[in-house]
């Protein structure tokens, strides 16, 4: 690890990271905490859902505050903000569905992206990752469509432009796929559906997720198709439908520790982390790269989904973090 820090120390610079930072109702001294923390990593973006659901649970009665309190105290700190737009409340389809839904009107949806994006706009916030991993069953229900994807991110873009000229749209996160029989669709293959349906070349950029655990970013065991050594492949695609210059964003990636299913440990985790980095700085279509996640979402140390965050539940660091921390140059 100490070599690998040593190592990462020399292309701090060249790498711009990031944090996806969930809001849970943490204090103002918890907030301080966390956004000390990403200060000391050299945290340059920060990561914000804008979820249609917690925002507008109920027809007209708009809340927020979820992601209000992140934006602007990443503005505050001077870091770069990506917002979400994502997940159809249950009121817009008339029954009881997932908070996870898609929606079953792009022009609903779009509605509601054109009211985000002009109120984040005046904060001076332009970036947008339009949906979350939408090439799974578990963010597009019950399976993906790239096609009605598709309408939803052409009346979503069309609608945050037409507010903010400056905007920056991507294609939401794609998700790597675990071999596993499923409706899931491998990254690459999702996006050339897009492109077929000519929804891709109207992005500035793509997402994706390339998650390898509990595989390092360019091991050769790991079991994802889409994960980190995958991504020249995905480029290469949009490399041949004339969009070689976009970015690929890389607006999650990392390890989960504890006792779960594909946990590591958090000696791995920080390597996972570090190590993403290093590859990054060797590919200029890449950028940026936003670690998920700041905190953990529980203390389950069995639980997946509660041990991603880089600090604790109660925002003590984790190794991640202090590897972080000792690779970050500190330049702005």
């Amino acid at each position: 690890m100490t070599a690998l820090v040593t190592s990462c120390q020399s292309q701090a610079t060249h790498v711009p990271i990031g944090m996806t930072v969930h809001y849970r109702g943490a204090d103002a001294q918890s907030l301080q905490q966390q956004f000390d923390a990403m200060a000391a990593m050299n945290v340059r973006w920060v990561r914000v859902d804008v979820d249609w659901s917690v925002i507008e649970p109920v027809q007209s009665q708009l809340d927020w505050t979820s992601a209000d309190t992140i934006v602007d105290r990443a503005l505050q700190r001077g870091m770069q903000v990506l917002l979400v737009l994502a997940f159809a409340p249950p009121w817009t389809k008339g029954e009881a569905t997932s908070n996870r839904d898609r929606p079953a009107d792009p022009a609903a949806f779009a509605n509601f992206a054109r009211v985000a994006a002009q109120r984040y706009a005046a904060r001076g916030v332009h970036n947008w990752e339009v949906w979350n991993e939408p090439n799974t069953g578990k963010f597009w229900p019950p399976d993906p469509d790239p096609a009605e994807y598709g309408r939803v991110f052409r009346a979503a873009a069309a609608a945050v432009r037409q507010v903010d000229p400056r905007a920056t749209l991507l294609i939401g996160g794609l998700s790597p796929t675990y071999g596993s029989p499923g409706p899931d669709v491998d990254p690459t293959t999702y996006l050339a559906h897009l492109y077929d349906d000519g929804a891709a070349q109207l992005a500035d950029g793509i997402a994706v997720h390339p998650y390898t655990f509990p595989s390092q970013p360019m091991d050769r065991t790991q079991r994802t198709t889409g994960g980190f050594r995958n991504l020249p492949a995905l480029h290469a695609l949009m490399a041949q439908r004339g969009d070689g210059a976009k970015k690929v964003w890389i607006t999650e990636y990392g390890a989960p520790t504890g006792t779960g299913p594909s946990a590591v440990s958090e000696q791995d985790q920080a390597a996972t982390l570090l190590l993403a980095r290093q590859q990054v700085a060797a590919w200029d279509w890449v950028g940026p790269l936003i670690y998920y996640e700041l905190v953990d979402g529980g203390t389950d140390a069995n639980e997946i989904e509660d041990n991603f965050g880089v600090l604790r539940a109660d925002n003590s660091r984790k190794l991640a973090a202090i590897a972080l921390t000792d690779t970050a140059d500190g330049s702005a």
